[in-house]
């Protein structure tokens, strides 16, 4: 297979750190830095705080009770991802890339995504620069990435409302219920309409525009603001014209998304505190509003593990099992970044091969 050449290595160290942005001037990039730095301290923090209010032995009995099982806690993720890829694949024309690539690219992007303070948005760029390196030209990368995030999170608000409206049958139905529960609707689909117009009338333009203000010399931006026309076309032609395809997407995601709940289900499993399937859903549904508020803070450190506790305070079960949970999901979150940062290192250095795939193979 003939090499391809690499993407320029700058864009690729913008795209994956924002300090590697040039300065604007004064002291910007230092009440940055420091910003960044006081929410890390504030999430090791807060941890800390709650592993003392839970109880160090406690937790320790529980991880205990793990074993030789530990291993299993990384399966439902690399499962349920599988169902990702494939939702991101439909989003392509008539050349798609090969499901294993995506597969591996999007294991790149996440783990950008989950290390950088960039509003789990960081790593998206990085993908579309990773499959410019495998033959994708990159209007064509940005495009897909675009609207596999967004279908992605279209899923994430049917599997939240799913996880409520499983909480509600559990707790009874009442008018009450049913009101909150079609106000969760009606917020959803609100804000699944507002992100698709949004991108009908100039998504990336108005995103380019955004860097080019705050970041004026990053060649990045540069690129984007070039480009931002023909993604935009890109993207009101695919909903033209594809409607199906996005569709198909989105339910793929939320598979994604469901199979996802199998890693609380085998997680307490594990530690001799069973859950149902469903109770399991509605656990990792409730999970993705509190992960969200920790937005800020670098991979949500500290929030994800309160939200834990404050999840199965509110379903009857002992906190300190949701702070375990949380902290497994975090053993697994390290496991996998550490396994695509390494990934986007060999990238960065021009030795990774094709990986098993070929980058543009005609769709079926």
């Amino acid at each position: 297979m003939t090499s391809l050449p690499p993407a320029p290595e700058r864009d690729v160290a913008l795209a994956t750190d924002p300090a590697a942005l040039p300065p604007e001037g004064g002291g910007t990039p230092s009440r940055r830095a420091i910003w960044q730095w006081a929410l890390m301290a504030f999430g090791f923090a807060l941890l800390a705080a709650l592993v003392y209010q839970a109880g160090p032995r406690r937790l320790t009995d529980h991880l205990r009770a793990l074993g030789w099982w530990a291993p299993v806690i990384f399966l439902p993720y690399a499962f349920s991802s599988l169902f990702d890829a494939a939702g991101w694949r439909t989003t392509f024309g008539h050349a798609r890339p090969g499901l294993g690539l995506l597969y591996v690219v999007r294991l790149i992007g996440d783990s950008v995504n989950n290390v950088t303070p960039t509003a789990y948005l960081g790593g998206e760029p990085v993908k579309a620069y990773v499959l410019q390196r495998f033959g994708i030209p990159l209007a064509d990368g940005m495009t897909s990435v675009i609207l596999a995030k967004s279908a992605l999170t279209i899923a994430q608000i049917a599997f939240v409302i799913l996880g409520v409206a499983l909480l509600f049958l559990q707790r009874g139905v009442t008018w009450a219920t049913i009101s909150l529960l079609l106000a969760f609707l009606a917020a959803g689909t609100a804000v699944t309409l507002l992100l698709v117009r949004w991108q009908r009338r100039g998504l990336v333009g108005s995103i380019a525009g955004g860097i080019g203000r705050f970041f004026p010399r990053a060649s990045m931006a540069a690129r984007l603001r070039a480009r931002a026309d023909e993604i935009d076309g890109k993207l009101r032609a695919f909903y033209e014209a594809r409607s199906g395809a996005a569709v198909t997407s989105v339910a793929l995601h939320l598979i994604g998304w469901i199979a996802g709940a199998a890693e609380v289900y085998a997680i307490m499993t594990l530690i001799d505190h069973p859950v149902g399937c469903l109770a399991a859903v509605v656990i990792d549904a409730l999970a993705q509003p509190t992960r969200l508020l920790g937005i800020l803070v670098p991979a949500a450190l500290g929030v994800q593990e309160a939200g834990g506790m404050l999840i199965f305070g509110l379903l009857g079960l002992p906190p300190d099992l949701g702070l375990t949970l949380m902290l497994l999901k975090r053993v697994r979150e390290m496991g996998f970044n550490a396994l695509g940062l390494a990934l986007l290192a060999r990238l960065g250095a021009g030795t990774v091969r094709p990986l098993a795939v070929a980058a543009a193979q005609p769709s079926a």
